[in-house]
């Protein structure tokens, strides 16, 4: 990142701390994150060992891959999330650090994962080619980041990523191709790319901004219904293009 932005990131996601911890007090969020790291995590090579949450924020997901993997390692460029992520998995490795600077030998870890990371930076594939970088020859990288495919949910995320002061306006979610293109340029051959989250998402994924859940009865049955509907909407050729979300996995191009 250049200078401004890790700081104006440093600052926004300090201020963010709180909220990342009251977003995942809830069993019917708790439940939807689940579901969307099941979702990352099925890509993830059934031998791996050293792994990275790379912008993991309060460590929710952190956890669950350090009970899987016991060792996982997390960096996040904010100290303060960093912080809150000692409620949920205190033995964790975390280092503070620029996702753009990953201060790593190469070749340190089999699995990277990037959850909503990449599009707080600028120069996307200089981060990219970074995770490239500290990637096993056999390792995969799993993103999952904003899905700009559907204009309408295009034109109201950016126009969010305006108003909100809980989001940078130079920040913006990616069409699907050109995340793959991204991907391929930063040296990696895309071994998956689909899509994911759309009613579970919305209304499950984050309580602090869409909080009608918090007062319904049942709420985490509902969710469980949601994320079925949202599977099979996913699957649909003609219905994903509503997805809020693209997953995509590669590993580094043999040279």
């Amino acid at each position: 990142m250049s200078a401004s932005n890790a700081q104006e990131q440093i600052e926004l996601h300090k201020a963010l701390a709180p909220r990342y911890a009251f977003r995942y007090g809830f069993e019917f969020s708790r439940l939807f994150q689940q579901d969307w790291h099941a979702e990352m995590m099925r890509h993830m090579p059934a031998g791996a060992r050293r792994v990275l949450d790379l912008g993991c924020g309060t460590g929710f997901f952190l956890a669950e891959l350090d009970e899987r993997r016991p060792g996982a390692v997390g960096l996040d460029i904010s100290h303060a999330m960093l912080r809150v992520s000692e409620q949920y998995v205190p033995r964790a490795k975390v280092v503070t650090a620029d996702a753009e600077k990953l201060p790593f030998k190469a070749a340190a870890f089999d699995t990277i994962f990037c959850k909503g990371c990449l599009h707080h930076t600028r120069d996307h594939v200089r981060f990219l080619a970074n995770c490239q970088r500290v990637i096993d020859r056999d390792g995969v990288l799993i993103l999952s980041e904003p899905c700009n495919d559907n204009f309408a949910i295009r034109w109201a995320r950016t126009a969010m990523y305006h108003v909100s002061p809980h989001f940078s306006p130079e920040d913006r979610g990616f069409m699907k191709e050109e995340l793959v293109a991204l991907m391929e340029r930063a040296g990696f051959e895309v071994t998956y790319a689909g899509r994911y989250g759309v009613f579970a998402y919305l209304f499950a994924g984050f309580p602090d901004h869409i909080g009608v859940l918090r007062y319904v009865p049942g709420a985490a049955w509902i969710v469980r219904q949601m994320i079925k509907l949202d599977r099979w909407i996913c699957s649909t050729r003609f219905l994903r293009i509503v997805s809020f979300q693209v997953v995509v996995a590669g590993r580094p191009k043999r040279a």
